[in-house]
């Protein structure tokens, strides 16, 4: 058994809480806030331009695809071709 003349406390806990800046985060809220008083007419305005911008974007990306498939297909038959009848 052991004889202790004072006690010795407990360490306190350490409570740090870092903070975390989200740069995204704070401008999602930045247009949240200026978009969020408009009206219905703008708001249908806002929706018709970026439904028309996605439209432009998926065209583009069409476009390019069957670009890239356009020559995949000429590289497989320059390769078929050299390696059968050369």
């Amino acid at each position: 058994m052991k004889i202790v003349a004072f006690k010795t406390r407990k360490p306190k806990p350490f409570n740090y809480r870092p903070l975390y800046y989200d740069q995204k985060k704070e401008e999602m809220e930045e247009r949240l806030k200026k978009y969020s008083n408009k009206d219905e007419a703008d708001l249908e305005g806002m929706r018709s331009r970026i439904r028309e911008a996605w439209r432009k974007k998926d065209t583009a990306n069409r476009k390019t695809s069957q670009k890239s498939m356009i020559i995949y297909l000429i590289a497989v038959i320059l390769l078929i071709y050299f390696l059968f009848f050369r």
